[in-house]
């Protein structure tokens, strides 16, 4: 398959705790609470499959939102990568009497 685009599907700033959960979670922890960018990505291929990734990022002054959309990125592409090569064999045809996928 061949990834088609890759659109952003979220960028907010939130306060997180040190397990990820965000503020009026359940066993939400404000005492290890931290604000940071949450950059999430929707990833469509050729076949119309979506995989959905989000990252959160610590604040840096005078960082742009493209800065945090190309960190973000940095850190999800093996596992969209991944999730990509996953339909390599989708829609072939297993042949029982050989064995093999063609």
């Amino acid at each position: 398959m061949t990834i088609k685009n890759i659109k952003i599907d979220k960028m907010t700033t939130e306060k997180i705790d040190k397990n990820n959960t965000t503020e009026g979670g359940d066993n939400y922890d404000s005492s290890s609470a931290t604000l940071k960018k949450k950059v999430g990505f929707k990833v469509t291929n050729d076949r119309g499959d979506i995989y959905i990734v989000d990252k959160w990022l610590t604040i840096v002054d005078g960082k742009t939102d493209e800065d945090y959309s190309k960190e973000a990125y940095e850190l999800c592409k093996d596992g969209i990568e991944e999730w990509d090569t996953g339909f390599v064999n989708v829609g072939k045809t297993f042949n029982p009497d050989t064995g093999k996928i063609e």
